[in-house]
């Protein structure tokens, strides 16, 4: 941004950051400073390491003249969307709060202990008819979803009905469902990330 932003970290799907950067400056553009990444390059099943990375990113990566001080908040996509459940919703030092579109939720061993984990809020963008190799389908976010809120953790399940996998993505994308689910990320931002006075 032209200013000092508040950070958010975005985490990429399998296929690498490439798709991705439209929505990184997409969000720069309304005041946030953004740092976009591999999801590939954070181990979802190895919590600690996937954690401390995350972690030296907010360190040593943030460039201080655009941060403002504070927690990051998180948005991770499909392969993405694991590391920000599974590893990211578990920092609540650090973390303010995660968006997760269409999470892969297949990659993740253990859905219960990623429960257990949640220690921020969570919102999950999801198409109902998400297919794409069963890495993210509709029953086992609902599941996750169902658990957390079982034990009182915070997570809001947004679904798309007869939408699919990368709905607001590339050749996939659905005008209608980027600007809903855009807008949803924006308002859920501001709640994360309090009192800034953004573009």
């Amino acid at each position: 941004p032209s200013g000092r932003g508040p950070v958010v970290l975005m985490f990429s799907g399998k296929t690498g950051p490439g798709l991705y950067e439209e929505f990184a400056r997409r969000l720069a553009g309304s005041g946030y400073t953004v740092l976009l990444y591999d999801g590939n390059d954070f181990p979802v099943n190895q919590t600690e390491l996937c954690q401390s990375k995350i972690r030296a990113i907010i360190r040593h990566d943030v460039p201080l003249s655009a941060a403002l001080p504070g927690k990051a908040a998180v948005i991770g996509y499909s392969l993405g969307g694991a590391v920000a459940l599974a590893c990211a919703a578990g920092m609540k030092e650090d973390i303010a709060g995660v968006i997760a579109y269409y999470p892969a939720t297949s990659v993740i061993a253990d859905h219960d202990a990623c429960v257990e984990r949640l220690n921020v809020p969570v919102r999950v963008l999801q198409g109902e008819e998400d297919r794409y190799f069963n890495c993210c389908t509709i029953e086992a976010i609902r599941q996750i979803s169902a658990k957390a809120g079982g034990q009182g953790r915070e997570v809001e399940l947004f679904v798309y009905p007869r939408a699919g996998h990368g709905f607001n993505l590339g050749p996939m994308k659905n005008k209608e469902l980027d600007e809903d689910s855009w807008s949803k990320t924006l308002e859920v931002l501001k709640k994360y990330l309090p009192g800034e006075s953004l573009l």
